[in-house]
């Protein structure tokens, strides 16, 4: 059954250089997507401490995670400008199927993606992380990104390297128009892509935050997700989608769309959005 988002506003807070698929997928549902980018997401240097350390330890590495698209751009990036490729045989594993895209496309062969749950949790259950005592693990994140994954791998006795290549920070700048359509209620809703996301949209609403958000449904990657803004005091409908995927978020804003009495909708899934 085809998705119909006729008449439904959603804001995208994506990155700008990461928001086009997904408003792509909400406009080709009938839907009008709005670009509120509140994060902006940026290189780590060469001379950042825990990048010159991880990236001296590459040739020595089995096994390279790549836990997102973004972490694939900016570590092959990094390993570029370093003179740096990874080691011939080295199995490479992405967290879903857009990172491992990102991975075919700049030449890079993936061994494994996970088969439903685009996660931490899902990577853990692939075959090639089952048995990694005394391996060494390579794992190209976000600055400040979850570490369930890394800790994990420790437990079962690998030596994990983290590769931290870029950051995430609040964007400088806030579109007025937008803001000031989505305060006469012109935005119906707003899409969560990750923890982080959720921070610098409040930072960003600042006073106006608690007002918007409790008349404003937000669709979320994840449970985690989702907990993290009811943490925050977002007090309006949340949907989860059935897995970090766009066209996971497109499907459960359809639903909520052709039900809009209901208040949440619940899937197993978390994000990879980091």
């Amino acid at each position: 059954m085809a998705i119909d988002l006729t008449g439904v506003s959603v804001l995208v807070t994506r990155a700008s250089h990461q928001a086009e698929n997904l408003c792509r997928l909400i406009a080709v549902a009938g839907g009008e997507p709005v670009r509120f980018p509140v994060t902006e997401i940026t290189s780590l240097p060469l001379a950042d401490a825990a990048v010159a350390a991880a990236l001296e330890q590459v040739p020595m590495v089995d096994i390279v995670i790549f836990v997102s698209s973004n972490a694939v751009q900016f570590a092959l990036d990094l390993l570029e400008l370093r003179g740096l490729s990874l080691p011939s045989g080295v199995q490479v594993l992405a967290v879903g199927s857009g990172t491992a895209r990102q991975l075919t496309a700049r030449g890079i062969a993936v061994s494994a993606v996970p088969a439903r749950c685009y996660n931490s949790e899902g990577l853990l259950q692939l075959p090639q992380l089952q048995q990694v005592s005394g391996r060494a693990v390579l794992i190209a994140s976000g600055q400040g990104g979850r570490a369930h994954l890394g800790d994990s791998l420790r437990a079962r006795g690998a030596q994990v390297i983290q590769l931290p290549c870029y950051r995430r920070s609040p964007s400088r700048r806030v579109d007025n128009k937008v803001l000031a359509r989505w305060q006469e209620g012109g935005i119906d809703l707003v899409v969560i892509t990750s923890a982080s996301t959720a921070d610098h949209m409040l930072a960003l609403l600042g006073e106006d935050a608690g007002a918007l958000l409790s008349r404003t449904a937000i669709a979320a990657v994840s449970t985690r997700v989702a907990d993290h803004c009811r943490a925050l005091g977002c007090t309006g409908p949340i949907l989860v989608a059935r897995q970090a995927s766009d066209p996971a978020l497109v499907e459960v804003i359809g639903e909520w769309g052709n039900a809009p009495v209901a208040t949440t909708a619940q899937f197993d899934e978390e994000d990879s959005d980091r």
